[in-house]
C-alpha cells in the first residue's frame, strides 16, 4: 500500500524492487509537482529549456520481475551486491538494538546481488501491471517484514518506537565516529543523477501528453466506478490505508477490495498506455541529458562508490 512512514537515511541502491528506490523515485516526483504547482516550468529547471528528446528511446517494462527499466539506471553508484554504507548502517544498529537485549531485524530489502533485475517498480503513475495487481493489490507484501513506522508530531510513542528512533540516531553517531572520512558534507549538492531524473520528471509532468493521459485514464476510472483525484491515484485508497494504519495490517495479504481498486487502476492504465508513453517520453528527455553530462554521473558515480568504500572496514570489522 502507498504510504509514507520514518525510515533509515541510509538508502539503498535503485535496485530490483527496493523500497528505498521506489521511496527516491516518490520524493523525485513530488518534487517535480511542487516546482510545477509554485512556478513556470523554466523557472524550475536545472539545464536550460526546453529539453531535447530522443524519441528512438523507451522505457522497458518487465511485468515478471513488476520493475521499469530506465537509461538513467545505468548510472546507479551501486551495482556488484555492496553497499558497504547500508550495511555497516544495520551493523550499528543491530549493536544498539543488542544492547538494549533486543534482536534487530532489518524491515527493508537488503541490498541486491549482482544478478538481481535492476529497475523501478514503476509507480509513479499507478498500478500497470495488471496481473501483479490481481494477485497482490498495490504491492507484494512479506509476511515476515515490519510494518512501516509513521511519526505523528505529538503523539506518544510505542516502547518499540522509541527503541527504534533511539538506535538510528545512535547507528549515525556511531558511523560518524567510527568512518568520519566517509560523512556526507552539510552543504552536499544534489547529484548529478537526482539532477537529471528530477528534470525529466519536470518535463513528462509539464507535457501535453500527460493532461491528455491523464483525463483519458481518469475517464476509465470514473466509468468503473472510482473516484479519480490524479494520474494514478483515486479516493477509494485512502480508506484502504487508514484500515491497515489502524490495524497495523501493512504486510497483511491484499484484500477483495485492494485488489479490486488496484486492477481496476492497471487494467484502465494499460487501456490508455499512461505508464508506457510516459515513462516512454521519461526515457527519450533522460537520454540527451545523459550524453550531454555522462562524464560528470561517470565521476559522481566513481566519487560515490569511494566514499561508500570506506565504510568496509568497518564492516570486516564487526560483521
Amino acid at each position: 500500500m502507498k504510504s509514507l512512514n520514518r525510515s533509515s537515511t541510509v538508502s539503498a541502491p535503485r535496485t530490483g524492487t527496493s523500497p528505498r528506490a521506489s521511496m527516491s523515485r516518490r520524493l523525485l516526483a513530488t518534487g517535480a509537482l511542487f516546482c510545477i504547482g509554485i512556478m513556470p516550468l523554466s523557472a524550475c529547471s536545472l539545464f536550460n529549456p526546453p529539453l531535447e528528446r530522443d524519441e528512438s528511446v523507451h522505457a522497458i517494462f518487465d511485468a515478471e520481475q513488476d520493475i521499469v527499466k530506465m537509461p538513467l539506471d545505468d548510472y546507479l553508484y551501486y551495482e556488484r551486491g555492496t553497499h558497504y554504507e547500508y550495511t555497516a548502517f544495520q551493523i550499528a544498529m543491530k549493536q544498539c538494538y543488542a544492547e538494549h537485549g533486543q534482536s534487530y531485524t532489518d524491515p527493508d530489502q537488503a541490498p541486491q546481488s549482482e544478478s538481481a533485475p535492476r529497475g523501478d517498480p514503476g509507480r509513479m503513475y499507478g498500478p500497470w501491471n495488471v496481473e501483479y495487481a490481481k494477485k497482490y493489490g498495490f504491492q507484494k507484501r512479506d509476511p515476515n517484514a515490519k510494518a512501516p513506522i509513521s511519526v505523528t508530531p505529538g503523539a506518544s510513542l510505542s516502547p518499540e518506537e522509541r527503541l527504534i528512533i533511539e538506535c538510528e540516531d545512535k547507528a549515525r553517531e556511531t558511523l560518524d565516529a567510527a568512518v568520519p572520512e566517509g560523512k556526507r558534507p552539510e552543504n552536499d549538492v544534489q547529484s548529478t543523477y537526482s539532477r537529471i531524473s528530477t528534470e525529466a520528471v519536470n518535463a513528462v509532468y509539464g507535457s501535453k501528453l500527460h493532461r491528455e493521459l491523464e483525463e483519458k485514464w481518469k475517464q476509465c476510472v470514473s466509468n468503473r466506478g472510482l473516484t479519480p483525484i490524479k494520474a494514478g491515484a483515486v479516493a477509494e485508497e485512502s480508506p484502504l490505508n487508514e484500515q491497515l494504519s489502524k490495524n497495523g495490517g501493512f504486510n497483511e495479504p491484499a484484500s477483495e477490495e485492494e485488489i479490486r481498486i488496484a486492477t481496476i487502476q492497471a487494467e484502465c492504465n494499460q487501456q490508455v498506455g499512461m505508464s508506457q508513453q510516459l515513462y516512454d517520453l521519461e526515457a527519450q528527455y533522460q537520454m540527451p541529458l545523459i550524453r550531454k553530462y555522462q562524464s560528470q554521473l561517470e565521476q559522481d558515480r566513481k566519487a560515490e562508490r569511494e566514499r561508500d568504500e570506506k565504510f568496509k572496514q568497518y564492516v570486516l570489522e564487526h560483521q
